[in-house]
């Protein structure tokens, strides 16, 4: 017992001195961390956390450093002055579509690994007539985006070192 309060005064002695009288405050941060799916490579996750936080961010600029300067495809068509940016904008007066929301919005879902590449979302590689009811639920209205069995929606891919190659609609 002696040898009890012996211990519990020493600890009481070195909170006391560790203190060292001055008031102790306690500041508390909040931050929401999006765990990255398994078995993506660091790069990968490392990418796809900043692109999906800049997608969430709806802003447009915030999109641009992270928009390789070579080897990234974002029209099927001929290149648009002003690139991926200029066309994303374009396509929103255009269209009422609104491709930095559907960005966050598939960068959210499930992957899949296709060819060596990372591809959001899962359906990009998957037939239509293969979803279960759970993966059209997942889609929602980008279920739509099946022209017969092969899904055109918008995608994103990625290298297996981070490298973001592309956000696409179409064949």
């Amino acid at each position: 017992m002696q040898r009890l309060r012996a211990s519990a005064l020493v600890l009481l002695t070195l909170v006391v001195v560790g203190c060292g009288g001055a008031k102790t405050v306690t500041v508390t941060q909040t931050q929401t961390v999006t765990a990255p799916a398994p078995g993506l490579p660091t790069a990968v996750a490392l990418t796809h956390s900043k692109l999906l936080a800049a997608a969430k961010s709806g802003d447009y600029e915030r999109l641009r450093p992270l928009i390789p300067a070579k080897g990234f495809a974002y029209t099927y068509g001929i290149d648009r002055q002003g690139g991926p940016i200029e066309f994303w904008k374009d396509f929103e007066r255009n269209y009422g579509q609104s491709p930095i929301a559907i960005l966050a919005s598939i960068l959210k879902l499930p992957y899949t690994l296709n060819h060596g590449l990372y591809v959001w979302p899962f359906a990009y590689d998957k037939r239509k007539s293969d979803l279960t009811a759970y993966e059209r639920k997942l889609l929602g209205p980008l279920v739509t985006s099946y022209a017969g069995q092969d899904y055109y929606g918008w995608r994103a891919g990625f290298t297996p070192d981070g490298k973001w190659i592309f956000f696409i609609a179409g064949d």
